[in-house]
């Protein structure tokens, strides 16, 4: 590697990291707690499908490689809500909190929740909204929010 090599890769990551800050600082500079990560005491899947997007998928956008299933109609599966439900209430708690939170909410809620989920005995091994996935590309899919996923009772 070159010493012009080096000064570029030095230049991408330095650059890379002032967008994740400028990502992080927008997070936090919302001015407040929005609708969607209120606690709500019954499940609201609207609510659950816009979080979900804003707060796992949109922020973990990656390739999928080896042995990681994604269904970009994850709220058709009943695990899959339940478990993005516990993970947006465990986001509640954390949300408001200083310091260290946030790590302790990505370590001890979100990836062993995205391990469980992606894994290649999870929800969505079996799915068969596998073409759906595959137009979007090797990143978890961002379709359209539904406008209604489920019918209210």
């Amino acid at each position: 590697m070159t010493d012009d090599d080096l000064a570029a890769r030095v230049a991408a990551l330095e650059s890379w990291q002032d967008l994740q800050t400028q990502l992080t600082d927008s997070l936090l500079d919302r001015g407040g707690p929005d609708e969607d990560d209120m606690p709500a005491a019954t499940l609201d899947p609207e609510r659950l499908v816009r979080w979900v997007h804003r707060h796992v998928a949109s922020i973990i956008a990656r390739p999928l490689r080896g042995q990681l299933y994604w269904c970009p109609l994850w709220w058709d599966h009943p695990e899959a809500v339940f478990r993005f439900e516990a993970l947006r209430r465990a986001w509640q708690d954390h949300v408001a909190l200083p310091g260290t939170s946030m790590s302790i909410w990505i370590r001890d809620h979100l990836d062993p929740c995205l391990r469980v989920l992606l894994a290649a005995d999870g929800p969505f091994i079996d799915c068969s909204h596998d073409a759906r996935a595959d137009r979007h590309g090797p990143h978890l899919p961002l379709p359209p929010l539904p406008t209604a996923p489920y019918s209210r009772a």
